[in-house]
């Protein structure tokens, strides 16, 4: 039965129509890659990824059912499948065995939600003399998250490089396509960040620059905290509502002194005239 599988999904890899991206290609290993985008953030997306009974395809399992793959996304863990163990009794009562597994990869660098990289033969691979390096990168997008699988493969086949490489690069394009079915794909993305590409560490001076080059009537944060801090020409007890009876008026400036008026002149008092004749 195990043959049976073996043939089965040699027969489904090698006739998956080609693409048109493979990146690299000789006699003994090829490259492929594959980008699409999502509308869900990079810790979402990487959640997903991590969870391939989801979304990868059941056409390119060893039982059928994608149900039975897992991932432990951990360095040096498992992207596997459990056989169940269809065994019975005469009787029909399952028979207390193992059950079997396939390694279809194994994770050797996981950084959550910026990259996994994976290492193993995918499909009928595993029976060759080839190994096989998976990185899958994750980039913040304006609106969600730009995925990129990039698979390298490299040692002696049976299967000419030539007709393995556009084979396994469409299988590589369908589950990536699949994982943005499942995550939500992103229409019309494009390559602009989520985020400002300046951070306040590698940013250079030019707002600084700027700043100094504004206009001086413009407002700046010095400004706007000299407009809070406290007018020392008001008095403390000072208030704008003049209706409140709680809150005292504004002191009322001191009139200036008045420049006296100049006095007139007096002139002296006439001589009174005796009426004594001499006397």
């Amino acid at each position: 039965m195990r043959t049976a599988l073996a043939v089965l999904a040699l027969a489904t890899f090698i006739n998956v129509p080609a693409h048109a991206e493979v990146t690299a290609q000789s006699d003994t290993g090829f490259a492929v890659q594959h980008s699409v985008t999502v509308s869900t953030d990079p810790e979402a997306t990487f959640a997903m990824l991590r969870t391939p009974a989801k979304w990868w395809d059941k056409d390119h399992t060893w039982t059928g059912s994608a149900e039975n793959l897992y991932m432990d996304a951990q360095a040096g863990g498992c992207f596997c499948e459990l056989i169940p163990n269809e065994a019975t009794t005469e009787s029909g009562a399952p028979q207390r065995t193992l059950r079997g597994s396939v390694q279809h990869m194994q994770i050797v660098y996981v950084d959550p939600g910026n990259r996994l990289r994976l290492s193993g033969a995918l499909g009928p691979l595993q029976a060759e003399a080839v190994t096989g390096t998976m990185t899958i990168s994750l980039k913040p997008i304006k609106g969600g998250t730009r995925l990129t699988f990039e698979y390298v493969v490299g040692g002696y086949m049976r299967i000419p490089m030539s007709e393995a490489a556009p084979n396994v690069d469409a299988v590589i394009g369908a589950q990536a396509s699949r994982l943005a079915m499942a995550l939500g794909p992103l229409v019309g993305a494009g390559d602009a960040p989520a985020e400002p590409a300046d951070t306040p560490d590698t940013a250079s001076n030019e707002g600084l620059d700027a700043a100094a080059a504004a206009p001086a009537d413009s407002t700046s944060v010095a400004d706007l905290v000299t407009d809070l801090a406290p007018d020392e020409a008001v008095s403390v007890g000072a208030a704008s509502d003049a209706d409140d009876p709680d809150v005292a008026e504004p002191a009322a400036a001191k009139p200036k002194p008045a420049k006296p008026a100049a006095r007139p002149a007096t002139r002296p008092a006439p001589e009174k005239e005796s009426t004594d004749n001499g006397r």
